[in-house]
């Protein structure tokens, strides 16, 4: 259900462009004509696409914060340590915004650059997106402390286990790049105006994608490597 209110969503709004396809002929003439629903532009046609729009643009954001919600109930719901969570929910929300925004701004940098399109997409736009990438990023931070400070006060020795595994131990590597990815350079490239430019926003959008990226290996592989098993220790290794 979700994939097809995606699919409308995207689809909506290409129907005048389509029909733009259908009038210029071609070789796929006969599939614009049928995508393009008869579109010819009145008035009456503008007025319900643009009332289809909008309630689809509503409709996306419930479905979208459940489909990340679901995804978090996956490890939430298995009992093992550091993904018994309640915060799981939100946290994979956030996290599915913030790397969303550095995603918009990568590619928006990139058609820029390959179309020319400067006198449209101008640096007061990577301005907004950088400052609402800024207030993900602490976001995101908020969420991860608290998780790490409610695991290092509960005490628990399989968390325990885990958690000083990330913080000092095998993963303690990957752990503080993402921190240093996912905070450290984002937010001091994007709290000053200064270096919020065009050529800023993108080198923190990346900085985010790819301490993301070291975020889910955090969360999946860590507690993978600790089971719980009544037999000898094993030892899980992830392959490429």
């Amino acid at each position: 259900m979700g994939c097809l209110h995606y699919q409308l969503y995207l689809y909506l709004p290409l129907i005048p462009d389509l029909a733009i396809l259908r009038d210029y002929g071609g070789k796929y003439v006969g599939l614009y004509r049928l995508l393009s629903l008869g579109w010819r532009g009145t008035d009456r046609q503008k007025r319900i696409l643009h009332r289809l729009i909008a309630v689809m643009a509503v409709l996306v954001i419930p479905i979208a914060v459940s489909v990340h919600t679901v995804v978090s109930w996956v490890f939430g719901m298995t009992v093992q340590p550091m993904w018994h969570s309640t915060i799981f929910g939100p946290y994979f929300v956030v996290g599915a915004i913030f790397s969303g925004i550095a995603s918009i701004i990568v590619a928006m940098a990139l058609i820029r650059r390959i179309y020319h399109l400067q006198d449209y997409l101008k640096p007061i736009h990577f301005n907004h997106l950088g400052i609402l990438l800024l207030v993900m990023a602490l976001l995101w931070f908020y969420f991860t402390f608290a998780e790490y400070l409610t695991t290092f006060y509960g005490g628990e020795p399989t968390h325990m286990a885990i958690f000083y595994s990330k913080l000092t131990g095998r993963f303690a590597p990957i752990f503080w790049l993402m921190v240093t990815t996912c905070f450290i350079i984002p937010v001091s490239l994007l709290s000053r105006a200064r270096t919020r430019t065009v050529a800023g926003t993108v080198i923190a959008s990346v900085s985010v994608i790819i301490g993301m990226w070291m975020e889910r290996y955090a969360i999946v592989v860590p507690t993978l490597s600790h089971p719980r098993l009544p037999w000898a220790q094993g030892f899980y290794s992830p392959t490429w």
